[in-house]
């Protein structure tokens, strides 16, 4: 069996168990993943069989983490220490991670807020955070561990994580987020838990790519598509995603993130559409100014931080309108704000010409942060628009992860 991508246009697929043929024919390939330039990624892997440095470095890399991934267990939601309030440990909780015990009362309530502070109570096994971040993680680097290196042990790995967190009954996560990030004493859940699920996208790309070589039969395919279903729906219709699509910053194009991949998994093109259309009026022409600011992300603690991870997601959504004819990237409103101008606005940080005036207090400072945050944004934005954003001569893509190398290839090294 050659190693190919068929991307879902409906949610029942059938596809029985086939042994792995470790022949394989790359020219069946096809650009079908959701989340992910399938196209860039072919162009990637061919210049590693060609010892390319700056890729076969970045594959390296990949291959020593997903080895690592490879002794690992799952480590599902079920084995948090704490029970969520529904007393159901099916259910992914955490505590909002800027929340803090209030040091002048007895109990410590009502808690604090310390913007930009992570309290490691929130970090630790009583919740789910720590353990989904880095179940995605690990689906993230097999995932491509597989499809760059074609060991079906890779491909193997990832299914077992995928059975233990969505498939089998003693230990999958239910497919809502009722409970994350609560704050002790004043409220179960919000509307921020979604943030923390915006990686469900590596979820979805390593079903595409284990369904589409046969890894997975029948029945755990129906489970799956049913599991995504109900995510779907409860992201969709939950009073906290509505108020997420009613936003204004980084929670709402995270929001869009998560629903408008799923929607074209599960064959339902005409709402990722409608959500892709709503982003024009909804998140760009709400959350960038004239001038390319992004007002309510400067205005955090971490603000290097906000505007690079807003913007991101925001090229990652426009990203997925391009195959249904719907363009972000070109679009301004009247008044000229555009993801365009969000990007020229943070050029002149990048290139050194124009010092940060706004809050960093992580990540070694606003200096330190432009250069491992947004100076791989404009990389990676670059790769995705097919447009150099910024002189080469910056080096944007020195500061990328090996994934970000391996996924959005610097067009200088592509080209």
């Amino acid at each position: 069996m050659s190693l190919t991508v068929l991307t879902q246009k409906t949610p029942t697929v059938i596809h029985m168990d086939q042994p792995h043929n470790e022949n394989m024919n790359r020219s069946r390939l096809k650009n079908n993943f959701i989340y992910l330039n399938e196209d860039h990624l072919v162009k990637v892997k061919n210049l590693i069989e060609n010892k390319n440095p700056f890729f076969t470095e970045a594959y390296k890399s990949l291959i020593d983490q997903a080895n690592k991934e490879l002794v690992k267990s799952p480590n599902p939601v079920t084995n948090k220490n704490q029970i969520p309030p529904s007393g159901d440990k099916h259910d992914y909780m955490s505590i909002a991670p800027y929340r803090w015990p209030n040091p002048n009362t007895p109990d410590g309530s009502p808690w604090i807020v310390k913007d930009g502070e992570i309290n490691p109570m929130t970090r630790g096994n009583d919740t789910d955070k720590v353990r989904l971040s880095e179940m995605f993680g690990a689906l993230d680097n097999l995932s491509m561990a597989y499809f760059f290196s074609e060991d079906i042990t890779y491909a193997n790995k990832a299914k077992a994580i995928i059975k233990t967190w969505f498939i089998d009954d003693e230990t999958k996560v239910n497919p809502n987020i009722n409970y994350g990030p609560g704050i002790p004493g004043e409220v179960e859940g919000r509307r921020a838990g979604m943030i923390e699920w915006s990686n469900i996208s590596t979820v979805v790309t390593t079903i595409q790519l284990l369904e589409s070589n046969k890894v997975f039969n029948t029945t755990e395919m129906k489970v799956l598509n049913t599991w995504l279903m109900d995510y779907y729906t409860w992201v969709k219709t939950n009073k906290m995603g509505i108020e997420n699509d009613n936003g204004t910053q980084n929670h709402s194009t995270n929001f869009d993130y998560q629903l408008v991949g799923p929607a074209r998994y599960l064959g339902l093109d005409s709402e990722a559409i409608t959500r892709l259309e709503d982003a024009k009026t909804k998140r760009i022409a709400v959350q960038i100014t004239p001038d390319g600011k992004q007002p309510n992300e400067l205005g955090r603690t971490k603000s290097v931080h906000y505007c690079s991870m807003n913007l991101r997601i925001m090229a990652f959504v426009a990203e997925m309108g391009i195959p249904l004819g719907v363009d972000l990237w070109n679009y301004s409103t009247s008044d000229g704000r555009s993801m365009k101008k969000a990007f020229e606005y943070l050029k002149p940080f990048v290139e050194g010409k124009e010092k940060w005036q706004y809050k960093q207090i992580t990540e070694g400072g606003a200096e330190k942060a432009i250069e491992v945050q947004m100076k791989p944004l404009f990389s990676i934005a670059s790769t995705i628009f097919n447009e150099e954003l910024i002189n080469e001569s910056v080096l944007d893509y020195q500061n990328m992860t090996y994934l970000e190398k391996l996924q959005y290839p610097p067009l200088s090294k592509i080209n």
